[in-house]
C-alpha cells in the first residue's frame, strides 16, 4: 500500500510547489520590502528542494530546475534599481519579469515538453505532471496580467498610491494566496480519490515495475503500457474451460477466452491476484496451479506482461453471479477447428500453443511426465528467485 501512495503522490505532484519560493517572494514584498522577501524566500527554496529530495527523489532535477529559475527572476528584477526605469514599471518589477517567465513557458511548451520527453523519457510521473504545471501557469499568467494592467490603468487615471490601487494590490494578494490554499486541499482530495481507485504496474518487458498508472486512464490513453497480468488454464480430461466475454468489455468482447484472467494491481503479488480472481469469480479457495511460461503480447489498447498457469482436474465451479459471461468446458478437437474462424483472443491462441507443446493436454493431469516438465519448473524456480 505504500508503494501505491508514493506512485500517486509522484503521478500527482502539487504544481504550484514549484513556484512556492517565488510566490512567498512576491507576497512578503508586496508589504514589507525586498529584503525581509529575500530572507524568507530564500530558505524556503531550501526547506523545499530539502523536501522534494527525499520525499519525490525522482522529481527532484526538474523541481531543480525551477529552484534555478526563481534565483534568476528574482536577479533580473533586481538589476532595476541600476538602470534608469520607469516608477510604475520599479513598483510592478518583480511581478514582470515573473510575467515574461511564464510567458516564454507559454509560447515554447512544445519544445519544452519534446525536450523533457527525450531528457527523462522513462520518468512515468512527469506524464501528468505537466499538464498539471501548465494549469497553474495559465493561472498564475492571468492573475499577473490582470495585477500589470489594473496597475497601468490606474497610474494613467492618475490614481498611483491611491486607495483604488491599495485595494488591487490586497486583491492580488489574496488571490495569490487563494491559489496556494486551493491547490494544496486539490491535490490531496484528489490523490484519495485515485488510492481508492484500481491501478495498475507499468513494467518494462523485462516485467520491471517503473511506474503505476490508473486502470481505465491507461486504457483509454493514445500511449500503449505494459502492464502484468495472470492466466490460468482449468483443465479437465483433456478439455479447456474457457469463458465467453461480456459484449461491454473494453477488451476482447464476446470473444472466447480461458476462465482465469485478471491484470495485478499495484502492490499485488501473482498468487494474490490469481487466488484473489478464483475466488472473486468461482468461489475457488485454496486453488492449486502449476506455473507454465510467461510471454509479451501486443493488444487492442495495452502491452501484456503475462504470467501463464495451469490447474487441472478441478472438480466444481461455482460462477459468481456479478461475474457476466458464459462457460463451456472445450475439447481441443473444438478448439482446433475454430482457432483461425477469430473467436478467441490474442492471449489464447499463443497460450493454446504453448499449452500443447507442455503435452499436458495429453496427459490431463498437473503432475505429468511430459518432456516440457523439467524445462517448465526450471523457469518456476527462476521466476521465485526474483
Amino acid at each position: 500500500m505504500e508503494k501505491l501512495r508514493k506512485q500517486i503522490r509522484e503521478s500527482f505532484f502539487n504544481p504550484v510547489l514549484h513556484f512556492l519560493p517565488l510566490l512567498v517572494f512576491l507576497i512578503v514584498d508586496e508589504f514589507s520590502g525586498m529584503n525581509l522577501a529575500w530572507k524568507i524566500s530564500f530558505p524556503t527554496a531550501l526547506v523545499l528542494l530539502t523536501y522534494i529530495y527525499f520525499a519525490y527523489k525522482r522529481l527532484f532535477t526538474w523541481h531543480l530546475v525551477f529552484t534555478f529559475l526563481f534565483v534568476a527572476v528574482i536577479f533580473i528584477a533586481y538589476l532595476e534599481f541600476f538602470f534608469a526605469i520607469p516608477v510604475l514599471f520599479q513598483k510592478m518589477g518583480y511581478e514582470i519579469v515573473f510575467f515574461l517567465f511564464l510567458l516564454v513557458l507559454l509560447i515554447f511548451r512544445k519544445r519544452i515538453q519534446g525536450a523533457l520527453v527525450k531528457i527523462i523519457s522513462k520518468l512515468i510521473p512527469m506524464t501528468n505532471n505537466f499538464s498539471e504545471l501548465y494549469r497553474v501557469v495559465w493561472k498564475l499568467f492571468l492573475l499577473l496580467l490582470v495585477y500589470i494592467l489594473g496597475n497601468i490603468f490606474l497610474f494613467y487615471r492618475g490614481f498611483a498610491d491611491s486607495t483604488y490601487q491599495l485595494l488591487l494590490q490586497y486583491v492580488y494578494i489574496v488571490l495569490l494566496l487563494s491559489l496556494i490554499v486551493y491547490e494544496v486541499f486539490r491535490v490531496q482530495i484528489i490523490r484519495a480519490k485515485l488510492f481508492r481507485e484500481e491501478w495498475w504496474p507499468i513494467v518494462t518487458d523485462q516485467g520491471k515495475i517503473i511506474g503505476s498508472i490508473q486502470h481505465l486512464t491507461s486504457l483509454n490513453d493514445e500511449n500503449k503500457y505494459m502492464h502484468p497480468i495472470v492466466r490460468v488454464f482449468l483443465i479437465d480430461k483433456g478439455m479447456i474451460l474457457l469463458q465467453n466475454r461480456p459484449s461491454d468489455s473494453l477488451l476482447y468482447p464476446g470473444l472466447w477466452d480461458t476462465a482465469i484472467s485478471n491484470h495485478v494491481k499495484m502492490g499485488e503479488t501473482i498468487e494474490q491476484c490469481i487466488d484473489r480472481t478464483a475466488a472473486e469469480r468461482y468461489s475457488l479457495n485454496n486453488f492449486k496451479y502449476m506455473y507454465l511460461a510467461n510471454y509479451t503480447l501486443e493488444v487492442q489498447k495495452e502491452l501484456h506482461y503475462a504470467f501463464l498457469f495451469v490447474s487441472c482436474q478441478q472438480s466444481e465451479f461455482k460462477l459468481n453471479p456479478t461475474i457476466p459471461g458464459q462457460l463451456k468446458w472445450w475439447t481441443q478437437q473444438q478448439i482446433e477447428e475454430n482457432l483461425e474462424t477469430g473467436i478467441f483472443t490474442d492471449n489464447f491462441t499463443v497460450e493454446y500453443d504453448l499449452l500443447k507443446r507442455s503435452g499436458l493436454l495429453d496427459s490431463g493431469k498437473c503432475e505429468c511426465s511430459c518432456k516440457l516438465k523439467e524445462v517448465i519448473y526450471q523457469q518456476s524456480n527462476a521466476t521465485n528467485k526474483e
